[in-house]
């Protein structure tokens, strides 16, 4: 096994093992409880409380009510098919015998004595008969139907037809009360009576058993289970030491696991599987959008870490009884945001909302492993919420005041969160209150360890966070202080490249604090030879004019190694360390090139050219082009915007064509946009200026005054290089070394302003760098 854990692979593979191991027990560990041997009708060896919080369903209760329900549902009846059809039929042949009684040639009296041989007939008076043999065929048939609608009607009834023995009678009763009700006439009246009498002798209904067995089951289902339901907060006692363990008792016991334990082991293989998702989802994720943070093992697991944390400062806050009333809110102070705060200022922004989502999940199952109540949905909106806001508030931070304005915000939206469930779940007063309490103490325990373990989380994982870089533009740093005091005109430099980076870093969404930051410390390694750099060279004379150009060129090139020593002496980070080792790439040192063709043709390129890498990220190629800018523009005599703007566009494109934007990812609109932030800032910096006249004496005090108050004006404009090179001049005796007042034998003796843009215009952007 040792010979794999160097590969990455392996190591990413470990990590995520062990992660999943540690996520699956921070969530379920709690399931498991000691057993206790207890039994139905005996004391409790102990004090049991519940160990989380859950709803207990009195199931035995519950199918007991529902059984009674089901047997109180009275039976549904419905038409006995079979007996109706043979009263239909008896119906129809004793009208079918009438209309033969009546459609024979025979008299009245011969048909009467024909029709009493049929029943219900046999038992009609001989009047009743005569009357009905002499009666038509069609308005026996019209009597027919009035006859079935009637009994059939009555018989098929669902109130009132007969549904035992009993109900026979009625039955007829009301049958014959509908008979006389009728318009037929008497004798037909007494004749249906008669068959009434005759035929309807059992029960016209049935029981349905497949309508009676649903409405059984619907008056079961009307039982509600939340009648039945008991719910118990975490740490809320189940039973004291001493009492006696009824059948309600011992159910809830069983339910937390204290006397079977069989559900627990189903609970933590679903609470695995929503972890594997979780953790699914987050590498799905990097490796789809962020490829840069899914190759990067170590940022892997410091996401993993900070969710391991809170995931275990949430098993704590879940421990805490806070009282029957309100435990159930102390899921609200799971800080979430901590997480998302920390993973959005060292990992990536986007990857924080990622994880705010996964935790919201996590902590909702740590609170409720089981799902059977609304604190886990909860706790998990705080949560959701809460996170996101928190990335939202550090996504740009620019100054250390952002952390603890985060922490306020992310209070504010619990705030919020909280009282939209309260009033969803019509909470109480006191709760509400309460519940805002811990939102806000969430928010601002998150602000507070974001602060406190952010500088653990850069040493440990060697990552650097704008907090860190903030820090380092600190002027008062020692580093930076000696720059300023050794090298004042490289010092400038550094400021002004700064700002030329920074503008163009905020138009093309690069990280403008690193550029900062990066052009603050990109030429450190001149602090070892100030001198030989013309920003810093306050005297005559210049050094280089003494030495051989191949001499000059390997000092030149020598101040990145040299800073890149000095870097890891004051151990500056690696992005800021990259960007001085980038800065100048491989490119040529043009002006001590072109000097050294002057003596020898045959003189090979490579010997003028910087041993460092190119630019690998957007931030070292915006210094590497400010650097250059800032120089060239600098040499400029007459420096308006058309002269700025086609100088700017020149250096960038002799960048560009020598291979020195090749190994990062800018774009030709980005480089149109570094083009015109550049602009835009060198032309606010070499603005004209208007002349101040001498006034005359006299009228603003004497012209002594004035003329000193005028060079105190024209000495507070120039930059510091000026002004420490006018003080040497005024010490110095008037003329010495055919210095001229306007400083032009200065600018030949040393690369001045006249020099250096010929070389602008007639070489390459390098030519200068000997100054710069």
């Amino acid at each position: 096994m040792d010979k794999f854990v160097p590969n990455t692979l392996w190591r990413r593979v470990i990590a995520l093992a062990v992660y999943f191991l540690v996520f699956t027990f921070l969530l379920s560990s709690g399931l498991f409880v000691t057993k206790v041997n207890i039994k139905v009708g005996e004391p409790s060896p102990a004090t049991i409380s519940a160990p989380w919080a859950m709803d207990v369903k009195d199931m035995e209760r519950f199918r007991q009510d529902q059984a009674a329900a089901e047997k109180a549902t009275p039976p549904v009846y419905k038409p006995d098919d079979s007996y109706l059809s043979g009263l239909a039929n008896d119906l129809d042949q004793s009208f079918s015998a009438l209309r033969s009684a009546v459609a024979s040639g025979t008299d009245s009296a011969a048909k009467a004595a024909h029709l009493r041989q049929t029943s219900p007939f046999t038992a009609l008076p001989e009047g009743v008969l005569v009357t009905l043999v002499s009666t038509k065929a069609d308005s026996s048939n019209a009597t027919e139907q009035t006859a079935n609608q009637i009994i059939l009607g009555d018989a098929r009834d669902l109130q009132y037809g007969a549904r035992t023995e009993a109900d026979v009678a009625p039955l007829r009763d009301r049958m014959k009360q509908d008979i006389n009700r009728s318009a037929l006439s008497d004798e037909m009246k007494v004749f249906l009576q008669a068959f009434v009498d005759y035929r309807v002798t059992q029960p016209t209904l049935v029981k349905d058993k497949e309508a009676t067995a649903q409405l059984a089951k619907e008056n079961a289902d009307k039982i509600n289970i939340q009648n039945y339901t008991v719910h118990y907060q975490a740490n809320q006692k189940i039973i004291g030491v001493g009492e006696i363990v009824d059948s309600k008792a011992f159910q809830v016991l069983e339910a937390y696991g204290f006397v079977n334990s069989n559900s627990a082991l189903r609970l933590v293989g679903g609470i695995a599987v929503i972890v594997l998702l979780g953790m699914g989802a987050l590498l799905a994720f990097a490796y789809q959008y962020k490829p840069q943070i899914f190759a990067s093992t170590r940022k892997l697991v410091l996401v993993g870490l900070t969710m391991a944390l809170v995931l275990s400062i949430a098993k704590g806050i879940n421990a805490l009884n806070l009282g029957a009333q309100y435990t159930s809110l102390t899921g609200f102070l799971i800080p979430v945001a901590w997480a998302t705060t920390a993973v959005a200022i060292l990992a990536d922004a986007e990857l924080g909302v990622v994880v705010a989502l996964v935790l919201a999940v996590f902590v909702a199952v740590l609170v409720d492993p089981r799902l059977e109540t609304a604190v886990g949905l909860q706790v998990g909106l705080v949560a959701l919420f809460g996170g996101v806001t928190g990335v939202h508030s550090v996504s740009r931070l620019s100054q250390r005041s952002d952390l603890a304005r985060a922490g306020l915000f992310v209070s504010a939206v619990n705030v919020l969160v909280v009282s939209g469930i309260d009033l969803m779940s019509g909470a109480q007063l006191t709760v509400w209150a309460v519940g805002l309490i811990l939102a806000v103490v969430n928010g601002i325990a998150s602000s507070v360890l974001t602060v406190g373990t952010l500088h653990w989380f850069e040493s440990g994982f060697q990552i650097t966070s704008a907090v860190r870089l903030l820090e380092l533009s600190n002027p008062n740093r020692p580093l930076l202080k000696r720059l300023l005091v050794e090298a004042p005109g490289t010092y400038h430099h550094s400021i002004l490249v700064g700002n030329l980076a920074e503008a163009a870093a905020e138009e093309i969404h690069a990280d403008a604090t690193l550029v900062r930051v990066g052009s603050m410390y990109h030429d450190i390694g001149k602090l070892k030879r100030p001198y030989f750099f013309i920003e810093n060279q306050f005297a005559q004379d210049n050094p280089h004019d003494k030495i051989a150009p191949t001499l000059s060129s390997l000092i030149i090139t020598s101040h990145v190694k040299d800073g890149l020593e000095l870097a890891r002496e004051d151990k500056l980070p690696e992005p800021v360390t990259n960007i001085i080792s980038q800065h100048h790439g491989d490119s040529l040192v043009t002006f001590f090139y072109h000097k050294a063709l002057e003596e020898n043709e045959e003189v090979p390129e490579e010997a003028f050219r910087y041993d460092a890498p190119r630019p690998q990220s957007k931030e070292a190629a915006l210094v590497s082009l400010a650097d250059s800018v800032e120089a060239a523009v600098r040499s400029l005599r007459q420096p308006t915007p058309g002269r700025i703007e086609g100088l700017v566009r020149k250096i960038i494109k002799e960048k560009f064509n020598d291979d020195q934007l090749d190994q990062c990812d800018l774009t030709f609109r980005d480089l149109d946009r570094i083009a015109m932030a550049f602009v835009r800032v060198l032309s606010g910096i070499f603005h004209s200026r208007v002349e101040y006249p001498e006034l005359p004496a006299g009228k603003s005090g004497s012209s002594e005054g004035a003329k000193r108050a005028n060079q105190a004006t024209k000495h507070a404009e120039k930059p510091p290089a000026e002004k420490a090179a006018d003080k040497r001049t005024e010490q110095t005796p008037e003329g010495k070394a055919g210095e001229k007042p306007d400083g032009t034998a200065a600018d030949k003796q040393s690369g001045g302003p006249a020099e250096k843009i010929s070389r602008a215009e007639e070489k390459p952007a390098g030519a200068g760098e000997h100054c710069e």
